[in-house]
């Protein structure tokens, strides 16, 4: 823990403030180092109270409210908790908060505020309290407002889009370079088409095992991007006049987006193409073949004429889809490709290959040719090692076993032997990120029976 300078000028910046007290607040409880911890409090006391209170909401309500010491001390503690997510849930025993308080100011005068509630924190609505354990309702640490809806134009770069990639998508580094310049180069064309030029869509295929996170891989870009998204199951439509969802519904999430009849740049992702390959039926008696004719309609087209289902009829409107960029996927598990003396490809079991397969080998799979030349970019992704797994459990950004933690606001660790468990299973029955994620959700169903989640609605 660093020490608060000496010289006790007041803070001129947020982040210089949180800085202060979260390293304040990151104290080991070590009795030899009381005198410091108590002393940088008292440094940030004093500083607080020299700080201009416009700036600073926190200063503006100690002054305002006159706030003594124990209550400051009370304040900045439950604030750094929050901000450092040691507690997800937000509310905290009043033994957590009475924990090194002693040594700031005497029990009971901290017990005094905690119960009492008489105190501006209770009254103004900053602490709440439930039973036995207080709830932060305001954090004055975080920022208080949100940032305004931006309304100039956003500045993109692929190597910062690519480096955020790689913190939510673990493995598959070349595919992800792939997939992001096919957007980059889809958002380059929606520009130049302003300016009155005129291109041809550069849509991208993606192929790879179950699990090895083809559709993840094009949410997380979407978010990263802000950009509308939609996640279609290409074996759910049928051939346009049979019974059941056609093609067109694939747009009507995106329909209440439109502008003047037209789309925003938006990426639509249709999954399990390969379930509606040349030879397999569809429900209704569709033919397969039928399906990808449909589809290379919607993707070739600049403009769709989208049905509108009224309960008396329908209406027909013309939408430009112009700057939606189609990606498509499928496993292929079962295709085959020849290559020198041996098969190589997407078999049942995750195999690495240097070859890529081409339009040639998924039109001899069954696909469309016609379908298959409106694809610029064709992307392969392999099946996840076990290194791979272990990284994905362990994402700290939105890692299976990170997401239930904070679900269940627990800081738990589970059992070495019972990880080793989940990626050899995970390994052995190919089931990739999705089966590890119901693997690990299977690990913590019954923490959800044990009462340890209290929901209010």
């Amino acid at each position: 823990m660093e020490k608060i300078t000496k010289k006790l000028t007041k803070y001129t910046s947020r982040a210089q403030l949180v800085e202060d007290i979260l390293a304040w607040n990151d104290w080991s409880g070590s009795p030899t180092r009381e005198a410091q911890y108590v002393q940088t409090f008292k440094d940030i006391y004093a500083r607080l109270l020299r700080s201009n209170a416009d700036k600073f909401p926190l200063v503006e309500f100690i002054q305002k409210h006159k706030l003594s010491q124990a209550e400051v001390f009370l304040l900045l503690r439950l604030s750094a908790l929050d901000l450092q997510r040691i507690m997800v849930a937000g509310n905290y025993q009043v033994n957590t908060l009475l924990e090194k308080g002693q040594i700031i100011g005497k029990r009971a005068e901290l017990l005094s505020i905690l119960i009492d509630r008489k105190s501006a924190l209770f009254t103004e609505g900053i602490f709440a309290a439930i039973g036995g354990r207080i709830d932060l309702k305001k954090n004055f640490l975080a920022l208080v407002t949100p940032p305004k809806r931006q309304t100039k134009k956003r500045t993109l770069n692929p190597q910062r889009v690519l480096s955020e990639l790689n913190k939510y998508v673990v493995g598959q580094d070349e595919a992800k370079k792939q997939v992001v310049a096919g957007v980059f180069e889809h958002l380059t064309k929606c520009a130049r088409a302003k300016e009155g030029q005129a291109f041809n869509k550069s849509n991208i295929f993606i192929s790879g095992p179950t699990g090895c996170g083809k559709s993840y891989m094009c949410e997380c870009l979407a978010k990263i991007l802000n950009l509308p998204f939609v996640h279609a199951d290409a074996s759910q439509y049928t051939q346009t006049g049979y019974v059941g969802m056609d093609v067109g519904d694939i747009l009507r999430p995106l329909a209440n987006e439109a502008k003047n009849g037209k789309l925003p740049i938006s990426i639509v992702f249709i999954d399990e193409i390969d379930k509606i390959r040349q030879g397999s039926e569809q429900k209704g008696g569709a033919a397969s073949t039928n399906v990808q004719a449909e589809l290379l309609r919607l993707i070739e087209s600049t403009f769709y004429r989208l049905e509108s289902r009224l309960p008396i009829g329908k209406s027909v409107c013309k939408i430009d889809i112009s700057q939606v960029l189609f990606i498509v996927g499928g496993a292929f598990e079962n295709l085959q490709v020849k290559h020198a003396d041996k098969a190589v490809g997407f078999t049942t079991e995750p195999v690495a290959t240097n070859r890529i397969l081409t339009a040639d080998d998924y039109i001899s799979y069954g696909m469309m040719p016609e379908l298959m030349g409106r694809f610029s970019y064709f992307v392969q992704l392999k099946g996840l090692k076990k290194d791979e797994l272990r990284k994905i459990l362990f994402n700290p950004y939105n890692g299976p076993l990170q997401q239930y933690k904070e679900l269940l606001h627990t800081s738990t660790q589970v059992p070495c032997e019972v990880i080793e468990h989940l990626l050899n299973n995970a390994c052995e029955r190919h089931l990739g990120a999705r089966g590890l994620h119901q693997q690990v959700g299977q690990l913590f169903q019954e923490a959800f029976l044990e009462n340890k989640v209290q929901i209010e609605i």
